[in-house]
């Protein structure tokens, strides 16, 4: 091969690889400006969904009624980490009663009946705990949510206060602590919050 012919080669070669990066580095500006468009969950998206055991329709408003604030946990029956940490989150549930925070466990690509089965064995739920199902799942692109379990905080004026990523170990009172932090930063509650 002739001198002529290796740098012809190597122009070639460059050129291609030059071309090839300055393609991907658009893919990634694209991928920016798609970002910066649809922006970290800011607020509670629209939803309606209808409870499991009441049928009552279950919305964005009314998770709030005569609520702080309230818990949205994505999970499954079908998901073992959802299934490990569930009977931990149910007891945060009942002391979150007590500080006025409702709790929408939001069953995603379930069934009804394996819901009402697999919620059975915990007893009778406690009062500010509403079960909903998401049978397709569209709910988890709504709230930016790529896997179960998940759980986001909203304070009583409907803006996420923070997203509890993966399995949490439920049953440690920061958990509490750090609830009411957060809510004490919601503007429509008073700053002042007393835990029992």
């Amino acid at each position: 091969m002739s001198a002529s012919s290796k740098i012809l080669t190597i122009v070639v070669l460059f050129t291609l690889t030059l071309a090839y990066s300055l393609y991907e580095k658009n893919k990634f500006t694209e991928i920016d400006r798609m970002s910066a468009a649809n922006p970290i969950l800011e607020a509670i998206p629209n939803f309606s969904l209808t409870e499991v055991y009441t049928n009552e329709t279950v919305d964005q408003q009314s998770i709030f009624a005569g609520s702080r604030g309230a818990l949205v946990h994505f999970w499954g029956t079908w998901c073992a980490p959802c299934e490990a940490e569930l009977p931990e989150f149910l007891d945060l549930a009942k002391d979150l009663k007590e500080m006025g925070i409702n709790v929408i466990l939001l069953a995603v690509n379930d069934d009804n009946g394996k819901i009402k089965k697999f919620l059975k064995r915990f007893g009778q739920l406690p009062e500010n705990v509403k079960v909903v199902h998401d049978e397709k799942g569209e709910l988890l692109n709504t709230f930016g949510t790529v896997k179960v379990p998940e759980t986001y905080l909203f304070g009583a004026s409907g803006k996420n206060l923070n997203k509890f990523i993966g399995p949490q170990d439920w049953k440690l009172d920061s958990y509490k602590t750090r609830i009411l932090n957060y809510l004490s930063k919601d503007s429509t509650i008073p700053q002042k919050i007393e835990t029992h």
